[in-house]
C-alpha cells in the first residue's frame, strides 16, 4: 500500500512522529544519547563497563555539553513556532475583519454608486489566500508546540529541513501574490484609493473607514514579509544548535569505541 503523503510529511516534518525503529540495541541517557555501543539484535549484550558513562571522563563532558545543546534547540525551536504563530494569528484576524467589513457594508448605497461603495467586481481572492495561509500556519504552529511539550526527552529537539523550506518558499509565493494582487478592484487596493477616501468622506468613517482599513491589509502584507524573515533567522539558528547537537552525539559514539 502506497505511503500516506500528510503521514509522510508530518513523519518528516516532526521528529517521532513515525514508527520506525533502529535495528540495533543501546542503553540511552535521559537525554536519548547512547550510554553503550550500539549492536545488532540477536549480539552479544554489552558489558556494564561499557554502559557506564562514568567510565570514560570524556564521554561524561560530552553528554554535559550535549544536554546544554539540546536545551538551546528546543528553546530555539519553541521560539520559532511561537513568534510564527503569534504574526499568523494578525494576519489571519485582519483579513477576517476586511472580509467582515465588506460583506456588511457591501449592500449600502449612494446616488452616484447604486452597487455600494466598493468595486461592481470586487476581487476576493488575495484576502481569502492570505487567510487560509495564516490559518495553516497558526495551526501548524500550535500542534508543532504541543509536539514538542510531549515529545519524550530522547526526541524533544528536533530540526526539519522539509517544514523549514516548505514555510519559507510558500510565504515567499502568498506574499508576492498578495501584493500582486492589489488593484483597484481588490480590497487592499481599493480601500487606499482616492475614491474610497471621498466615499468614506461621504457616508462617514464610522460607517466605513477605508483608510483604517488600507492601513491594516498594509500592515499584514508587512507582517507577511517579516514571517519570511524571521523563519529564515529562527531557522538558522536552529539548523546551527542542531548541527552542533548531532555532531556531539556522534562524538560519544566514537568515544565508546
Amino acid at each position: 500500500m502506497a505511503p500516506n503523503p500528510f503521514k509522510f510529511f508530518l513523519s518528516q516534518s516532526i521528529t517521532g512522529f513515525g514508527n520506525n525503529k533502529s535495528h540495533a540495541q543501546a542503553g540511552y541517557s535521559d537525554l536519548g544519547v547512547p550510554l553503550c555501543p550500539p549492536t545488532p539484535y540477536f549480539g552479544p549484550s554489552p558489558t556494564a563497563q561499557q554502559c557506564d558513562p562514568k567510565a570514560s571522563p570524556k564521554h561524561e563532558v560530552l553528554l554535559e555539553r550535549f544536554g546544554k545543546i539540546r536545551r538551546w534547540t528546543k528553546i530555539a525551536s519553541a521560539l520559532s513556532h511561537f513568534i510564527s504563530g503569534l504574526l499568523s494569528i494578525f494576519m489571519e484576524s485582519a483579513m477576517f475583519y476586511v472580509t467582515y467589513r465588506f460583506y456588511k457594508t457591501k449592500d449600502i448605497t449612494t446616488e452616484d454608486r447604486p452597487w455600494g461603495p466598493w468595486p461592481q467586481e470586487t476581487k476576493l481572492w488575495p484576502t481569502f489566500m492570505l487567510a487560509a495561509a495564516s490559518v495553516v500556519t497558526s495551526l501548524l504552529a500550535l500542534a508543532f508546540l504541543i509536539a514538542l511539550c510531549c515529545r519524550s526527552k530522547r526526541k524533544a529537539a528536533a530540526f526539519s529541513l522539509l517544514y523549514v523550506l516548505v514555510h519559507i518558499v510558500g510565504w515567499v509565493v502568498i506574499s508576492a501574490l498578495y501584493r500582486i494582487g492589489k488593484s483597484d478592484n481588490d480590497l487592499w487596493g481599493w480601500s487606499c484609493t482616492d475614491q474610497a477616501k471621498e466615499i468614506q468622506n461621504q457616508l462617514g468613517s464610522d460607517v466605513l473607514n477605508f483608510e483604517s482599513l488600507c492601513k491594516l491589509q498594509g500592515s499584514s502584507w508587512e507582517v507577511s514579509i517579516a514571517e519570511v524573515g524571521f523563519k529564515i533567522l529562527t531557522s538558522g539558528i536552529s539548523f546551527y544548535f542542531n548541527h552542533k547537537q548531532k555532531g556531539l552525539k556522534s562524538k560519544m559514539v566514537e568515544n565508546m569505541g
